[in-house]
């Protein structure tokens, strides 16, 4: 996938990781006061489509990564077939072939968290410098090596690999860069316009290395093709080079790279909405990386076509995605998130079955213009809903910990559909991916992807959160605990128990572990006649206590509201501190353990909810079945 493929194929996000709150009654772009911008959605055939245009750093960078998307795309379609002239006679062609792919997608995999991290704390603009400097000289070698003669098969996947690293550093912080470029009610069309850019290269990259190896054959044309590639980043380093941007500071302030990315996965763990939006990126990608591992293979095993057919095929899926970026606003408009998804899913599967059965070109190419035209659907409503179902602070992780579940799946597709097209052949191949994609959708309906949807996810308070460092007793840099007492009318223990239960993952998903609930005497809460209880979390120091609140929401809020309603005594529950028994050390240590365990927890708690459902469900048939 090209450098920019996370930044582009993306949804409606809310404010920026660092955007502040905005001022009432309105911050000018549309924003009203207390609550979040909504934003525009205009069909892209309309004038008002371009609007973002009008914003001269937004059209800069958007003609500059354009241009760098264009290039990035003939790279796209050059390493596949430079490793299929490299492969050329072994046996094991389709395999190494497959590898580019895995090649290119596995950093982004690895460490996506880690730039989401890097993203949230760090100065966005250089990052993006650096990580547009370090692709144009890795692609640079790859070149030279290549015009040389002295590439080899494991020498063009590791510089696809080191390729892949700066990918993966970018993504994120381009992604979280975008609401400062444009008003808040235009990101949407901004978005759409940087759709457009991307499915536009992935139609005229591939153009760029056929019009390039058609005058110069072989390895020569190959290697010129990525010397454009490399040309193509410098516009993008000198728009960035020349933003005048303010210095920024982190969402969370004090926050270091290890705390940042231990509360980004510990949110992921414990937030069901972004948990469903990874599993559903995972079961549609690995199937469907059969046609993206493979093209170079279906063109030649199955097709019988040469380069220029193969160019074709990828430029034929670029039209498609074109096609699909001008639907979705119309489709957006219409119907909501999951049943366009589903429906894009049966379509994507039964192209992929088609292609197994089809060996004429013409129709394999009306067939790639089909599935691009569903590939671009699917990815950015992916990325909608994982943008529009977090909240500011931790946006960064969130797209990271997404980026790194699609790419990571991109690595595993085409790990698994290289061997199996060896032992069997490509439309085999085609065919099992399409049948393994269809299958998913008899479980779609247990993992939405707008489980957050009508949440406020705008900061609880405004200003100066209450919890900040200068208002937590002076305490040793070491764990700490708070506990929490609330006293309940023993008619509503059980609703009062299925609340907190939400309110863990509230707790668990801003910070805080060892989360406990445990019954004690009334008479610690100072309530009478009732029951009593005492919930207990604790943190990993002062510090990350203190930061607490401003990770809070206002959907947090109202949870935490419902609570306390449950409370029968005047006298509110209020928080009392204490130093954990544990040292530091130790704490960590257990504090992973503990992430394992919580995986491993949900999982097996996800299972048996669904299990009950359909267990619900057949008695539900048995007892119509019994009144017929």
């Amino acid at each position: 996938m090209s450098h920019m493929t996370g930044s582009s194929e993306v949804g409606t996000p809310t404010e920026s990781s660092r955007a502040a709150a905005p001022p009432a009654p309105s911050d000018g772009n549309g924003t009203p006061a207390g609550g979040r911008a909504t934003p525009r959605r205009v069909a892209l055939f309309s004038a008002d489509a371009w609007t973002p245009l009008l914003v001269p750093l937004f059209r800069s960078l958007w003609i500059a990564s354009s241009i760098a998307l264009i290039g990035t795309w003939a790279r796209e379609a050059g390493g596949p077939w430079l490793m299929k002239l490299l492969a050329e006679g072994r046996h094991d062609q389709p395999i190494l072939v497959a590898r580019v792919l895995v090649a290119s997608n596995l950093p982004i995999c690895l460490f996506s968290i880690l730039a989401g991290a890097m993203a949230d704390l760090l100065d966005r603009r250089w990052l993006l410098i650096a990580t547009q400097v370090w692709m144009t000289l890795v692609t640079i070698t790859l070149a030279l090596l290549t015009l040389a003669n002295l590439i080899s098969p494991w020498g063009l996947l590791g510089l696809t690999f080191l390729l892949g690293v700066g990918t993966a550093a970018a993504g994120p912080a381009l992604q979280a860069v975008l609401p400062e470029l444009v008003p808040t009610r235009d990101i949407g069309l901004a978005i759409g316009l940087n759709s457009v850019a991307l499915n536009v290269a992935r139609a005229v990259g591939p153009a760029l290395f056929m019009s390039v190896v058609y005058f110069i054959p072989g390895r020569r044309g190959i290697g010129t093709s990525f010397f454009l590639t490399a040309f193509s980043f410098t516009a993008m380093i000198w728009v960035l080079l020349r933003w005048k941007r303010p210095a920024e500071r982190a969402a969370v302030h004090g926050e270091q790279v290890w705390g940042a990315l231990r509360s980004g996965l510990q949110y992921t763990i414990h937030s069901p909405a972004n948990r469903a939006i990874l599993l559903r990126v995972l079961l549609f990608i690995v199937p469907a990386v059969v046609m993206w591992a493979q093209v170079p293979i279906i063109a030649t095993g199955q097709l019988h076509m040469g380069e220029r057919g193969y160019a074709v095929l990828f430029a034929f899926l670029g039209v498609g995605a074109i096609c699909g970026v001008f639907l979705m606003p119309d489709l957006q408009r219409r119907f909501k998130i999951d049943p366009v998804v589903n429906t894009c899913i049966a379509l994507f599967a039964l192209g992929l079955i088609a292609m197994s059965r089809t060996h004429r070109p013409w129709i394999a190419d009306l067939l790639m213009m089909f599935l691009g035209v569903n590939w671009v659907i699917i990815p950015t409503n992916f990325n909608t809903a994982t943008q529009t179902s977090v909240p500011a602070w931790v946006k960064g992780r969130a797209i990271s910990m997404y980026l790194t579940v699609l790419f990571g799946s991109f690595a595993l597709g085409g790990a698994i559909w290289g061997p199996v097209t060896v032992a069997t052949s490509i439309s085999t191949s085609l065919l099992i991916g399409g049948l393994v994609m269809a299958s998913t959708l008899a479980i779609v309906w247990r993992f939405p992807l707008t489980l957050n949807e009508g949440l406020d996810l705008s900061p609880a308070f405004k200003g100066k959160a209450p919890g900040s460092a200068a208002d937590v007793p002076a305490m040793a840099d070491a764990p700490i605990c708070v506990s929490v007492d609330y006293a309940i009318d023993s008619n509503r223990t059980g609703e009062f128990i299925s609340t907190m239960r939400a309110l863990r993952q509230q707790r668990r998903r801003i910070g805080a572990w060892d989360w406990r609930l445990e019954p004690v005497p009334a008479q610690a809460t100072g309530g009478s006649g009732g029951i009593a209880y005492r919930e207990r979390y604790c943190f990993s120091s002062p510090a990350e206590f203190a930061r607490h609140p401003a990770r809070m929401t206002q959907a947090d809020l109202q949870l935490l509201e419902r609570v306390r309603g449950f409370h029968v005594v005047e006298t509110p529950p209020s928080e009392r501190l204490a130093p954990h028994p544990r040292s530091a050390g130790r704490f960590d240590a257990e504090v992973l353990k503990q992430c394992a365990f919580d995986c491993i927890d949900r999982c097996l708690e996800e299972c048996e909810i669904a299990c009950e459902r359909l267990s619900r469900d057949r008695k539900g048939a048995n007892v119509k079945d019994r009144r017929r």
